[in-house]
């Protein structure tokens, strides 16, 4: 079994930007937008719900940049995809794993 490592990242603007400029520069644009949009409206309602969702969605983006899946994950995501969940584990009723 290899040893895979993963990187994490801060639940934060700098922190995402740094990550994204790393591992998907091009959308650090539409990050950077969507934040300073959200941060805009914040100013004038005072909500900070656009801004945490902003933050939270591209904190998930960010970290499945750094983290790519496998060749191994990719094929049972692509198995997966096309209807076949055959060797897969799943949860049954009782919580305990079951393979498919």
């Amino acid at each position: 079994m290899a040893t895979v490592t993963s990187a994490a990242i801060e639940l934060s603007g700098p922190a995402i930007r740094a990550a994204l400029a790393r591992h998907s520069p091009t959308d650090v644009h539409r990050f950077e937008t969507e934040l300073r949009d959200a941060l805009a409206r914040a100013a004038e309602d005072l909500d900070l719900d656009k801004p945490q969702t902003v933050l939270a969605r591209w904190h998930a983006l960010a970290t499945m940049a750094a983290n790519p899946l496998t060749n191994e994950e990719q094929a049972q995501l692509d198995q997966a995809k096309s209807g076949d969940f055959t060797g897969l584990a799943t949860r049954d009723e009782n919580g305990n794993w079951t393979t498919l």
